[in-house]
């Protein structure tokens, strides 16, 4: 096998890993962040984790410190881990990251349209992470996910709850 063909099966190789999220960026590191206390389990206790690029849906009530609200239902979508939650629906300064999703099946309360990320679309999903960044306690945890760290093959997903929070 030529060198040249090597590279090109190993370029192949590592394309269809991170498509597919077999590899996955490190999580971010800080020794200073505090665990969050969800509402409800971010483990699947009452239904098995949602298939890749799918989610399932479940009548399951969430309480959101933040914005007053409380959530009937929730998606269990698969999602990167350490993925960074926002402040809101962008990547401008007044939205920091304000903590990170651990796990890679997670629940997602509702959808929003904000800025345009790396997934080619505008459309972001709420929950509440599993980690809060320091000095961002006030949130409680809820935040904002870009569609491309969230595993569905559409966006926004299908029947879920149009999020109407800034």
């Amino acid at each position: 096998m030529s060198v040249r063909r090597g590279v090109a099966i190993l370029a192949a190789l590592l394309a269809v890993l991170f498509s597919a999220g077999a590899v996955q960026a490190s999580t971010p590191q800080t020794d200073h962040t505090i665990r969050a206390t969800p509402s409800a389990s971010r483990g699947i206790n009452a239904a098995h984790p949602a298939p890749q690029a799918s989610c399932t849906a479940r009548n399951v009530s969430h309480y959101d410190a933040w914005t007053g609200r409380t959530w009937s239902r929730d998606w269990v979508c698969g999602n990167r881990a350490g993925a960074p939650l926002y402040g809101c629906a962008s990547f401008i300064a007044a939205c920091p990251v304000i903590g990170w999703i651990d796990t890679s099946s997670s629940w997602f309360v509702c959808w929003g349209r904000g800025a345009w990320h790396d997934g080619g679309n505008n459309v972001w999903y709420y929950t509440m992470g599993d980690r809060v960044a320091p000095g961002q306690e006030v949130q409680h945890a809820w935040g904002f996910v870009p569609a491309v760290d969230v595993w569905t093959s559409t966006d926004p997903w299908p029947g879920m709850t149009e999020c109407n929070i800034p």
